[in-house]
């Protein structure tokens, strides 16, 4: 737009605002040698229905009317022209060239209580003659207030009747309702609720002169709970007649202030008496009537509150017994596991991972039994303490299959088995292998497809007297912890059906431990403690033990554990790591390695099993946060007092999450947010609505 030429007339030469209704342009009046400069503004209708245009044109002229008239005042912008162009409606006003009232308050921080006074005078003037012209202004604030160079007198500018109209063009049904224009801070609530009244142009321009004496934006002044009215008398020195004044510019309610220009301008002309009523007004007029505030008895309180805590407990629960909730406790545990403290790489594992370049050099999908044993015979040389083989070995892969079963013939070699499901898709272990060398590589998948569970013990069926098969992470753990320290597994003696290895006992999670609800739990199962995402132990790759050359240290006395970790293999899973990528896909190898380290590092290094509270903990502590969340609301009973603590809470809730992970506690944080913010944002919204009503009352 900028450089074309309206009406062939005027030149639009830079932009002053825009907005959904159009812009504001400074344009160059190619007719006018001397003035050139103007303000052009343009309305752009919503639609161009022959009908709504008919209307809109209407309106547009009534519009135009009261700015001609409004424009003879000589500090208040003069109508030079209105067109239609392109179905494009157009005022086009003088330039007032001078400094706002709002660049003048940044300047000097703050203005003098003379100044005030000035200000009040100039502007209350201007203010009675767009009031005799029936003409409410609407956006009274100190960017609208310019002080122009040549004379310094100050000018009154972007009547918000425009901003009306333009409104009401953009609205296809052009709504007979009054537009709630306006500035937050200088708009009284009448206005916003659409209803202005001429007191609300001496309410904006009562915060203007507050604002100037403060030096803060009404926004930045706090709000006296009683009276719904801005406290400003600390922030600045001022006589009692002009606090009288103002205090009585700016009541919230519009019946409490002064109804016209000329009662304003009087009390102005005698402050030295509105002194002596100055204390009168801050015990009799300031307070709201008693009347018109909701003031709710104490049975009101206690079953307000008792209501609100009930219905958002048993919704909230209902939702969690119903597993509504689970996916975002999931999301949130993810998370924090995503996000926990790296714990390096466990010095008791090397993982020796079958990489990309180990298939490619074997010119193979798979490494050939050959390789694998000449890789066990290898490592055993340097007197590894149990070697897992995560590999299926029921039929020969290439040659070499003699040799394998000299390797597999060792009695610290773990090897692996598919139990599939009562459908079949069973895998059985190589048969060389011993069934005590033999555990079960099959791993629990959560709805979401992550791995999350590390499952100890599973059968094949349901039936007492099924075979139990033991894990392939659990077998390699157990086998190293008695060849290095002498600890077998039991039941424990105090806890029946529960496992303990040597004093430490491994209490199986049922199917509501922490965030989960309903989940499968059969068998016997811990949620898995990850180490890290990449670095969980030193790894090696098959070749590098088929060269030989791989420090003996590294083996020796250490668990060795082989397996597929090929960006190509399926042997892939998902896990709490994967939002910090998307693609992220952790090997079957590696999910196993998290599992014997979690039974290492709890029995050797002391490291917490994770752990939850019992459900009957959970529900008190939903409950709580419910009941917290309605005390609070209805002691505040105000929407941003409600902001503020809801955040509390908020940072409350999430933090004692988040402080009981550290001890690997998984305590739920959405069931009792959920509550918290229901609980208190279902009785603000209700406290309003009682206000709301004994308002329409009054």
């Amino acid at each position: 737009m900028l450089g074309k030429v309206l009406k062939e007339r005027y030149q639009l030469i830079r932009v002053l605002g825009s907005g959904g209704f159009g812009q504001t342009y400074v344009a160059r009046d190619l007719f006018q040698a001397q003035t050139p400069e103007c303000v052009v503004k343009q309305l752009k209708p919503a639609s161009s229905d022959a009908t709504f245009l008919k209307v809109a044109r209407r309106l547009f002229e009534t519009e135009v009317s009261t700015l001609r008239r409004l424009g003879t005042h000589s500090c208040i912008p003069k109508l030079l022209d209105s067109f239609e162009e392109q179905q494009e409606f157009y005022l086009v006003q003088e330039l007032i060239d001078g400094e706002s009232l709002g660049d003048e308050i940044r300047r000097a921080g703050r203005l003098s209580e003379a100044q005030v006074i000035t200000l009040l005078q100039e502007t209350l003037s201007i203010l009675k003659f767009v009031h005799d012209n029936r003409v409410i202004h609407r956006d009274l604030k100190p960017d609208n207030l310019i002080r122009r160079k040549s004379d310094g007198k100050l000018c009154l500018i972007d009547f918000g009747a425009v901003k009306e109209i333009r409104t009401q063009l953009v609205n296809s049904e052009l709504s007979s309702l009054t537009v709630g224009v306006g500035t937050q801070g200088y708009t009284p609530s009448e206005q916003l609720a659409g209803k202005p009244r001429l007191s609300s142009d001496i309410f904006a321009l009562g915060m203007t002169a507050i604002h100037s004496l403060t030096g803060r934006p009404p926004t930045d002044l706090p709000e006296d709970m009683s009276s719904l009215e801005p406290r400003w008398e600390e922030y600045t020195n001022v006589s009692p007649g002009l606090r009288y004044l103002l205090k009585k510019m700016v009541r919230h309610y519009f019946y409490q202030r002064y109804q016209s220009v000329t009662e304003v301008l009087h009390d102005l002309s005698r402050l030295d008496e509105l002194a002596e009523k100055a204390d009168q007004l801050t015990i009799a007029e300031t307070f709201l009537p008693q009347a018109t505030v909701w003031q709710p008895t104490r049975k009101e309180s206690i079953r307000g509150v008792a209501i609100a805590t009930a219905l958002a407990s048993t919704l909230i629960l209902g939702l969690r017994h119903l597993g509504a909730l689970m996916p975002l406790e999931l999301w949130v545990y993810d998370g924090l596991v995503a996000y926990q403290r790296d714990l390096g790489p466990d010095p008791r594992i090397l993982l020796v991972g079958i990489t990309e370049q180990d298939l490619n050099n074997q010119q193979s999908e798979s490494p050939s039994d050959q390789s694998i044993a000449d890789a066990i015979d290898i490592i055993q040389r340097h007197h590894p303490t149990t070697i897992g083989l995560d590999l299926h070995r029921n039929i020969p892969q290439g040659e070499g299959r003699a040799a394998l079963a000299h390797s597999l013939a060792a009695d610290n070699i773990i090897g692996i088995t598919k139990l599939g499901d009562l459908e079949g898709e069973n895998i059985p272990p190589p048969p060389e292998l011993n069934p005590e060398q033999v555990g079960f590589n099959d791993i629990p998948l959560d709805g979401d497809d992550k791995i999350r569970r590390n499952l100890f013990f599973a059968s094949l069926g349901n039936e007492s007297g099924e075979e139990v098969y033991t894990s392939f992470g659990l077998l390699v753990a157990l086998h190293y912890l008695y060849e290095q320290h002498d600890f077998v597994s039991a039941e424990s003696d105090v806890e029946p059906n529960v496992m303990t290895i040597g004093d430490l006992p491994f209490r199986p999670m049922n199917n509501t431990f922490g965030g989960y609800q309903s989940v499968d739990a059969a068998g016997y199962q811990i949620p898995i403690t990850f180490r890290s995402p990449t670095n969980i132990a030193q790894r090696v790759s098959l070749t590098d033990v088929l060269t030989d050359s791989v420090d003996p240290e590294l083996i020796t006395d250490k668990v060795v554990l082989i397996g597929n970790t090929a960006y190509t293999s399926t042997d892939k899973f998902f896990t709490p790591y994967t939002p910090r990528s998307d693609s992220y896909q952790m090997s079957g190898v590696e999910v196993h390695l998290h599992m014997v380290s979690q039974f290492l590092s709890a029995v050797l290094d002391g490291y917490p099993l994770p752990w939850a509270w019992p459900d009957s903990v959970e529900i008190v502590w939903i409950i709580v946060w419910a009941s917290g969340g309605s005390l609070l609301a209805w002691q505040l009973r105000r929407q941003w007092y409600w902001v503020m603590t809801w955040g509390l809470g908020v940072v409350a809730i999430a933090g004692t999450t988040v402080l009981f992970f550290f001890t690997n506690a998984w305590v739920p944080m959405v069931a009792p947010l959920a509550a918290f913010t229901l609980a208190s944002g279902g009785l603000v919204f209700y406290c309003r609505y009682r206000q709301r009503s004994r308002n329409l009352t009054l």
